[in-house]
């Protein structure tokens, strides 16, 4: 979506869901609103991460449009056959839905590393091997994925959103299609917020519901 794209799909929705009632539709300084829109943008990426991370929308990676990428595998422990991938600095990790090391005879589910699962890696008795393998994330900045036995390369799939975006510069903001609705309706919350208008909750509740996430605010 280019910024432009998404200003009017705010618009729209304030206009659609409030039924010409919002505080701001009769707002005369345009321009000023959608400075505001382009300034929530990033907020509104890193709240999709946050948020749409533990979605029901997320459940077939197929349908919302997951992205493979050939990454390389450096080293991480030799003893014990463990490479490790680093995923986009400038790309926010939503879900990691499968990685597959070159030469495994089958695609794994990374688990987390806080799970008891992870700790198999390193146990020469439940350690990963090609028709076996194992992987895990490492929740850093960027996500790194562990993975076992070690390979050349690995391809991930995942969903992701940029990070960090210069909104005056961006000709296209990558945003998933199933997660475009609630990225815009927060956005359109944030907005609402800003002016203190009655109609933010909704739109925040709107947001949430397009996830498939509860509505309670947090």
């Amino acid at each position: 979506m280019s910024v432009e794209e998404i200003i009017k799909a705010v618009r729209w929705c304030i206009d659609e869901e409030s039924n010409n009632t919002s505080e701001i539709t009769d707002e005369k300084d345009d321009l000023y609103m959608d400075n505001i829109i382009k300034s929530k943008i990033n907020d509104a990426l890193h709240w999709l991460t946050i948020t749409a991370s533990s979605s029901a929308v997320l459940a077939d990676s197929k349908k919302i449009g997951a992205t493979t990428s050939t990454l390389h595998v450096s080293t991480y422990n030799e003893q014990l056959g463990i490479g490790v991938v680093s995923m986009d600095a400038g790309t926010e990790i939503i879900n990691v839905s499968r990685i597959r090391g070159k030469d495994w005879f089958k695609a794994v589910v990374p688990v987390e590393d806080t799970s008891d699962e992870a700790l198999m890696m390193f146990d020469d008795t439940a350690k990963g091997t090609k028709d076996r393998p194992q992987a895990t994330i490492l929740r850093e900045n960027p996500i790194r994925i562990l993975l076992q036995p070690m390979a050349d390369e690995a391809t991930v799939s995942f969903v992701g959103v940029p990070k960090n975006i210069n909104t005056e510069s961006s000709t296209d903001i990558a945003v998933p299609d199933m997660l475009k609705n609630a990225f815009i309706y927060y956005i359109a919350y944030l907005l609402l917020s800003a002016y203190d208008d009655t109609k933010a909750n909704q739109m925040y509740t709107i947001a949430l519901q397009q996830l498939g996430a509860q509505t309670s605010k947090s």
